[in-house]
This record gives C-alpha cells, structure tokens and sequence, in this order.
C-alpha cells in the first residue's frame, strides 16, 4: 500500500481494517422527485428495511430488503451491492490512521408496489472517493469511520439509456475487541443517500437510509 506520510518511522503499525459480518435494521425513505405521474403510479415510501452486510480489505457486500415481513403494506423492495475499493494511506501511527479510499461501487435496485402499475428497476455504477480514519483509543477499542460522495450512471434493466446517480455514503463502526475469544463485536451506523436523475420523470427519486448495524468483527 502506498503511503504519502509516514512521519512515525518503520515502527509505526498500521491498524489492520477488520473483516465486519453484520445485521441492522434501516429507516428509510424513496421520495418522488419528478413531475407528470398520477399518484397511483408513484412508489414512495417511509418504512424500515432489513440488511445484510459482510465488509473485507477491499470488498464490500451487502443486500437490502422490505416488504410485509418488515411492515410494508403494498410495497416491496431489494437491493443488491457490491463496492471493490482501495484505501491510500495518508497519515499512520499506532493508534491513528487516515486513508484516501479510491471506490467503485455497482448496485441493483427495485421498488414495486401492488397497486401501481409501473415499478423502479435500475442498476448503477458510481466511482467515489472522500476520507476514512481508524482510531485506537484503548488496546480493546476501535472505531473506523468513513465517508464518501460518489457519481457515476443509472439506467433499466435491459436498456442503454438511462441517467445519472449521485450517492453520499457514511460509515461509523465501534468495534471491541476479543469479545468472542479472538473476534469482535461490531456495532455500526451507516448513512446512504442516493438521488436518480433519470431521462423522464418517472424514475426520478431521492432514497435516504440510516442503517443499525450489530456483528461479528474477525
């Protein structure tokens, strides 16, 4: 890994990012944007939602659902991500890091509702970059924090033609360590907010979600 600053000398250890598998639970909302659609046709919503997520050293996983079984009443909705990425480093020491993370995220999403006859399918592929930091206040303690804004094209399934997609990321992991014998215990927030400027209106949307993560650090 390249590093730009190393002030502290071969003895300096970096902190090792840890492998993260968790569960959370996410309010969150997907505001209509655009204009000339009746309301039957529109997919908004304010619900909870349910996700699954597995973090390594350079790849990100994570899959995101509602529907009855979270309290959707006439909705549904999935999302499948992945994000390869590689972090530069900035500054290191024992106990400090700051990184410059070089992304590249790709994801699926769809929202239908049972009422409404139209239904939002779009896949996206989004490059970001921004800051990441990991700190080590105490010899069992943690915390890794990141955030990134992203930009890249959105488009249907099926199609060439599609729009753009601008995403802000965040993430916040408290991590004690040696909890389960020689693992961690994992309790995160992420903040995701996604805006589709899609050719028409009728896939013009804003998602926002605050996720609640609990999991396993190994």
């Amino acid at each position: 890994m390249f590093s730009v600053d190393d002030d502290d000398g071969p003895a300096a250890q970096m902190i090792e990012p840890t492998n993260i598998l968790s569960i959370g639970f996410s309010p969150a909302s997907f505001d209509f944007t655009g204009e000339n659609i009746s309301e039957n046709d529109r997919l908004d919503f304010d619900d909870l939602l349910f996700k699954i997520q597995f973090n390594t050293q350079g790849l990100d996983l994570s899959t995101a659902f509602g529907g009855s079984l979270t309290g959707m009443d006439d909705q549904s909705y999935v999302n499948l991500s992945a994000r390869i990425y590689n972090n530069f480093v900035l500054k290191r020491s024992q106990k400090f890091l700051v990184s410059l993370p070089i992304q590249l995220t790709t994801d699926l999403t769809q929202v239908s509702r049972d009422i409404s006859s139209t239904d939002f399918r779009q896949s996206s592929l989004t490059f970001g970059s921004g800051v990441a930091s990991t700190l080590r206040p105490a010899e069992r303690i943690s915390i890794q924090l990141k955030a990134t804004p992203n930009y890249g094209f959105s488009f249907s399934q099926g199609s060439i033609f599609g729009g753009s997609l601008f995403r802000f990321d965040g993430v916040a992991n408290l991590l004690i360590h040696n909890v389960f014998g020689n693992r961690s215990l994992a309790i995160g927030y992420n903040f995701d907010f996604k805006n589709y400027d899609i050719d028409g209106d009728i896939n013009d949307y804003e998602f926002t979600a605050h996720t609640f993560t609990i999991g396993i650090g190994f």
